[in-house]
């Protein structure tokens, strides 16, 4: 009877101490709560927002994403976990920029001349794409539409893949 007590006794540490073990393994993880309120870098290393909300996938349990506060201007945006790089404590990092950020940056022609300044991003339905971006070209002057197909490239600036003659006004992707 001893040598059976002795014996439960082991079974019993040996099950506290996996117990235990698994524990550690959790507490390795983050915790959805913490995550509230923390930083999120687009790609472009711009500090788009913080963390609102994270979303579980209700079948696999697995992230399906974040909702970010964009601040009292701007847009509350869902992004999901394909476009999260990483997640820590110190929040997340993305592997795109959102196109709504591409407002503001200067435009340039395919000679490098200024067009202008976006002024809007026109995007397909409420996705990431754009179709195309309105640009500012002065005060006295007629805004200037460009379709995606326009742009060649987005960085701090955004490069067309076009010409701008100053005397024409170019909408969505003609000129007249």
């Amino acid at each position: 009877m001893l040598t059976w007590i002795k014996q439960r006794y082991l079974e019993v540490i040996i099950d506290m101490q996996e117990i235990r073990q698994m524990n550690k393994e959790y507490d390795s993880g983050i915790r959805t709560y913490e995550l509230k309120g923390k930083k999120v870098m687009a790609a472009n290393g711009k500090d788009i927002g913080t963390i609102q909300e994270i979303r579980l996938d209700p079948k696999t349990m697995d992230l399906d994403g974040i909702e970010i506060d964009r601040g009292f201007f701007g847009t509350d945006t869902f992004i999901g976990k394909k476009y999260i790089t990483s997640l820590s404590s110190e929040g997340a990092v993305l592997n795109m920029s959102p196109v709504a950020d591409y407002k503001g940056l200067k435009v340039f022609d395919s000679n490098g001349k200024e067009v202008g300044t976006v002024k809007e991003v026109r995007t397909e339905g409420r996705t990431n794409t754009i179709s195309a971006i309105v640009v500012g070209t002065g005060i006295l002057t007629n805004d200037a539409v460009f379709s995606k197909s326009d742009v060649r490239g987005v960085g701090e600036s955004i490069m067309l893949n076009v010409a701008v003659d100053e005397n024409a006004i170019k909408v969505g992707g003609i000129t007249h």
